[in-house]
Formats: C-alpha cells, sequence, structure tokens
C-alpha cells in the first residue's frame, strides 16, 4: 500500500473518531488499564462497543493520540512494511519527539500485528488494540506478548448500562422508579444489548450483525465449504439453548459426519464471542470433557433474529440472559445433573460458591418443586448454606431442609454488585 494512501486513510479516520459524540460509560474500571506500558487488548463481538471504548479512553489520556481502524476496506493492500510508514506518518504529524500513544481498532484484519506492537511496546509507546476475534489471547500471540499485555473483555450493554442509556435510576426509591426498572427490564430481554440496535430502536440490526460475523469471520476466516450444514447446526443450536447436546445428537441433525467439524464449528462461534458452553460439573475432569454441554448465546437478540420460532420460550431466554451476565462477571460456570438438575453452579478456585436456578414463573406448584428440588440437591452436594432462584418477578425467601432458598427477580439481581 502506498504511503501517500495510507496517510490519507489514517488522517481521515482520526477526523472521524474525533467527533463528540454522546458516550456511555461502561462498567469497565479503567484506571489500571491506563497506567503503565502494557499493552491493552480489548476483546469482545463485533459491534459490541470497542470502538467507543477507545473513544472514552481517548478522552482520558494527557498525551496525544493516534487512531487507526483496520477494518477499513481502503486497508486491503496493507503488507507487513505499511507498519513501519504508520510510524514515519505519525512522527511527519506529531514530531518525532513526541510520546504519542496509539489506538489500534480491529488489528486482527492485518497479518504479523502482533509483531509490530510488541516492537511499540519496546520502544516503551503505549498501545490499546481491540479485535473481534479470540485468536487475539491465542497461546501463539501470548507468546510474543508475556507479560507485556492486559485484557479488556468487553461485551453488549449489561442491564445498568442499558439503564444509564435509557436515563433510568439504578437505584431505585420509588413505586415509579421500581416501575421504570421493570418495564426497561422487559425491553433489555427482548432486544440485547448491542449499543445500536438500543439506539436506533431497530432490532434487525442484530441479525445484520451476525450475518456479517457469519460470512467474514468464520465462513471466509476458516474457508467453509458446506456453508447450509454449518447454517442448519447454528439454527439448531441457537433454538435449542440450554438444553444439554451431545455431538451424536448433533450429527443427525446437521448431516454433518465429522464428529471433529462439528466441534470445529462451535468452537468458531465460540472464537468470536457469538457463543459459549458449559459442561456438567464433575471433580473428575476426565469426566467433565465426555459428559454432555449446554450452548447459550452471548446476547438475547440473536434469539429473536437467528433462532427458530423461540419467541414462546421465554423461561430459556430468560436462562440464557442470567448466563450472559455470569460471563460478564468473570464466573466459571457449570451445570449440575444427578437425580434432579440445577441451572448454574458456580466455581470459585477450587470450591463450588454458588447455586442458581432460573424459572421464569413459579407460580405452578409442580414447576416450584422442581426447582427447589434441583437447587436443594446442589446445595447438598456441594455443602452450601443458601442457593438462588432468579425469576420474571417473584420475590420471597424460604427455609428449604435448613438450606436457605432465595427468590428474587431477575431485574433486581442484575442490578447487584458482583
Amino acid at each position: 500500500m502506498e504511503k501517500n494512501k495510507l496517510k490519507e486513510v489514517l488522517q481521515d479516520q482520526q477526523a472521524l473518531f474525533d467527533k463528540v459524540n454522546d458516550l456511555i460509560e461502561r462498567e469497565v474500571s479503567l484506571k489500571d488499564y491506563m497506567k503503565g506500558n502494557e499493552i491493552v487488548i480489548i476483546t469482545g463481538i463485533r459491534r459490541c462497543g470497542k470502538s467507543s471504548l477507545l473513544k472514552i479512553i481517548s478522552k482520558k489520556l494527557n498525551e496525544k493520540f493516534v487512531y487507526m481502524n483496520f477494518d477499513d476496506i481502503r486497508l486491503t493492500d496493507f503488507k507487513i512494511e505499511n507498519f513501519e510508514d504508520i510510524e514515519e506518518i505519525v512522527s511527519e504529524i506529531y514530531g518525532i519527539k513526541t510520546n504519542v500513544i496509539y489506538l489500534l481498532d480491529e488489528i486482527q484484519n492485518v497479518p504479523s500485528w502482533e509483531r509490530w506492537v510488541n516492537n511499540l511496546y519496546v520502544k516503551k509507546i503505549k498501545v490499546f488494540v481491540t479485535g473481534s476475534n479470540s485468536s487475539l489471547l491465542s497461546s501463539e500471540i501470548s507468546t510474543f506478548l508475556t507479560g507485556r499485555n492486559k485484557v479488556i473483555k468487553l461485551y453488549p450493554f449489561s442491564f445498568r448500562e442499558f439503564l444509564l442509556f435509557k436515563r433510568i435510576k439504578t437505584d431505585y426509591q420509588t413505586t415509579d422508579e421500581r416501575r421504570a426498572i421493570s418495564q426497561a427490564f422487559n425491553e433489555y430481554f427482548e432486544k440485547g444489548g448491542f449499543p445500536l440496535v438500543i439506539i436506533n430502536d431497530d432490532l434487525s440490526l442484530s441479525k445484520q450483525y451476525f450475518e456479517d460475523i457469519l460470512n467474514k469471520d468464520i465462513i471466509k476466516r476458516y474457508n467453509i465449504k458446506k456453508v447450509k450444514e454449518l447454517k442448519d447446526l447454528i439454527l439448531y443450536l441457537f433454538s435449542n439453548v440450554s438444553k444439554t447436546y451431545s455431538y451424536s445428537a448433533l450429527k443427525q441433525v446437521s448431516s454433518i459426519k465429522s464428529l471433529s467439524m462439528i466441534n470445529n464449528y462451535i468452537e468458531y462461534l465460540k472464537n468470536v464471542f457469538v457463543a459459549s458452553t458449559i459442561n456438567k460439573f464433575d471433580y473428575s475432569i476426565k469426566k467433565q470433557k465426555v459428559s454432555s454441554s449446554k450452548f447459550y448465546v452471548l446476547d438475547n437478540s440473536f434469539l429473536k433474529t437467528v433462532a427458530f420460532n423461540f419467541s414462546e420460550n421465554a423461561g430459556k431466554r430468560l436462562e440464557n440472559l442470567v448466563f450472559i451476565e455470569l460471563v460478564r462477571r468473570g464466573a466459571e460456570v457449570y451445570y449440575h445433573a444427578k437425580k434432579n438438575e440445577c441451572d448454574f453452579i458456580i466455581k470459585e478456585g477450587l470450591k463450588i460458591t454458588k447455586a442458581i436456578q432460573v424459572c421464569l414463573i413459579l407460580d405452578n406448584a409442580v414447576t416450584k418443586k422442581r426447582e427447589i428440588d434441583g437447587l436443594i440437591e446442589a446445595l447438598k452436594e456441594y455443602k452450601l448454606k443458601e442457593g438462588l432462584i432468579l425469576t420474571l418477578d417473584k420475590e420471597e425467601e424460604l427455609i428449604v431442609e435448613d438450606k436457605k432458598v432465595i427468590i428474587k427477580p431477575v431485574w433486581k439481581w442484575l442490578l447487584l454488585e458482583k
């Protein structure tokens, strides 16, 4: 790529980036990432707000900065030698002795980026990079950046961030404030947390995002030929979130003959932060690996725009929403299944510390008994004193077999600190 053309792109992008926008503060404590010389990697699904977070970071910088977005189609001919050109252009613009911080967006699109960023680090230049693929965290890259990087995992808006955008108080005091939060939750429950979906009130953007991710980050990147089979597998998984699956069962529904290929496809979805899976907990790692897994998507909007006929299964969508929040909070999540089942158990270090059930409505006596039985079994199994059942709107506390059962609305739990 010619240096003059590269300079033009860089200046165009910088001008666009510098335009003042109304930015929603994210629930990310930036203090520890701003100090020191470590490379900061901001990673997460496309359109979750990584570029906006870079803008928020830029407003907090005392030093001059340069911004560059490598997702720009004009950079198609970008070559490795152009990295040196960027440094020369920055020196021409700001002066060679000026300390300039680099903000690099969607950097996974160019080869050998990690070597260049490492060189910047050696030169004591602070760098923030974003990317929509977990390859940024791969062991190969970690080899280049060992001890030199910090990672921010960014997700679509949390419920607290959603309320911040809506200018709704999270510290509700009155009945009207509580009602406003409850109504806002219903919208968040349906639309998920993609910033532009919420800002534009346009759920169809979610489908467009997914198609972009599928075509650019999976089909093109991994050179997938059997696209129909992949889409059939995705449709099945998205339409059956929270249900256990086995690779042999997926083989039957997707017409994909290779179990290893099915595993690869699921890993691809996880690599681009579209989905995640959890295993049944067992103290034996070997038994964990051979047990059936559960599949979840990482934004609830996909259950409206990608999944098949999912609108009626609100209970599974509620469970999916709880899972997303657990992942956002950095929890190590499993499920429990013996005689009864418990949706989520949380492991901290070597111990299970929490057990959580999710149920849309507990009014039915049979449903309530099933949910409590599963929770109590998990509490006994892992020697816990209390457990949590999250519902749409019910709230109470029970003592069952000397165990405390806390029943709480999901929206209230979402507003609690980690």
